[in-house]
């Protein structure tokens, strides 16, 4: 290891392309089209170069190229919700996490930005026009869209679709899921009493999950046992609330399919609560397949939603767009998978 090596780690300094080029003998010209691999480069120089580079733990300098390609490397990441946590949320996480590996092996980096309304999503610091372009999660983005189209900023959006022929959309497959669980509970478990606790069904994911539960009710020619039960959010304390109330009705169900897990698990603790038995007088079904689903007691049937693919896919999709302007938006579907756990 070379003294000038170990003064810049000491130092906490950048190797610069300068410093290679003292250290061989040749010009910082030479050493940047070398790591460049130019052809204006005899080989061999150019491979005793990298292998300096590669020794001096040499790393691009992030903004000379993106003066070279008018590129920053960097993507936009927004998440909405009325309320923390993000980063920790069950879905914003996972799907941030595959998002982050995607990013990094094409060479992107991503900044965050988290807003509870519309009116702060246009953070200059985050659309900023020295971002290439950007991700939104769990949005109602009609107005964000045109925004982001009148800035020529590429977009993928998360987990809703609007009409836009520009932009790509991520979701899950919530129709195929949904219908799973149903069948599940109608054909294998033989529930004909199924009531079906949602939030917000202007949201398309909900809206999906619950189209879902009426078309099963067709297909097994049962009728629906009652109004989806609305909760104000996917919380735990809702599920409890919601269920509760289902509880105090003289009819009761057999079966609850919930629209997340998080509304599953409180309507489990709900009907233990009252001295009943999960899945012998009341079983229950979530969606999503988060942790928490597997380790309660009993463990919960669910629909697994591969949130990192999601992420992932997003990310290459926004990537694509950013090489390609031109390029025609679509819808892309993650598949998913029904989970058959104790709870049912």
């Amino acid at each position: 290891m070379s003294l000038l090596r170990d003064f810049h780690e000491e130092m906490e300094m950048p190797v610069r392309l300068i410093d290679i080029a003292h250290l061989m003998g040749v010009s910082k010209s030479t050493v940047s089209r070398a790591l460049q691999g130019s052809p204006r480069v005899k080989e061999e120089t150019r491979r005793l170069i990298m292998e300096k580079a590669r020794e001096m733990n040499y790393r691009p300098n992030s903004l000379a190229k993106a003066m070279a390609t008018k590129k920053s490397g960097i993507i936009g990441f927004l998440m909405y919700r009325k309320s923390p946590p993000y980063v920790a949320h069950t879905f914003f996480g996972p799907v941030l996490d595959g998002a982050i590996a995607q990013a990094a092996e094409q060479g992107y980096h991503i900044i965050l930005a988290a807003a509870d309304d519309i009116e702060n999503t246009f953070d200059e610091y985050f659309i900023q026009d020295s971002i290439d372009g950007a991700m939104i999660v769990s949005f109602y983005p009609n107005e964000v869209i045109k925004e982001f189209e009148k800035r020529k900023i590429p977009l993928v959006v998360i987990n809703n679709v609007v009409d836009s022929k520009k932009n790509t959309f991520i979701i899950d497959d919530n129709y195929r899921g949904a219908s799973s669980i149903m069948e599940h509970l109608i054909k294998e478990r033989g529930h004909t009493k199924i009531v079906h606790i949602n939030e917000d069904l202007n949201h398309p994911s909900f809206s999906i999950r619950y189209r879902a539960y009426l078309d099963m009710h067709k297909r097994y020619n049962i009728p629906v046992f009652s109004e989806p039960y609305r909760a104000k959010h996917t919380t735990f304390q809702e599920g409890i609330s919601m269920m509760q109330r289902i509880l105090h009705q003289r009819d009761l169900p057999t079966a609850v399919f919930a629209a997340t897990d998080t509304l599953a698990l409180g309507a489990m603790h709900a009907i233990q609560q009252e001295g009943l038995n999960v899945p012998k007088d009341i079983a229950v079904a979530g969606y999503d397949d988060i942790e928490a689903a597997a380790m309660s007691n009993p463990a919960l049937t669910t629909i697994a939603v591969d949130r990192g693919e999601i992420g992932r896919a997003a990310v290459q999709s926004l990537i694509q767009q950013i090489a390609d302007s031109e390029k025609t938006g679509r819808i892309i579907t993650i598949n998913n998978q029904l989970i058959i756990r104790e709870s049912t």
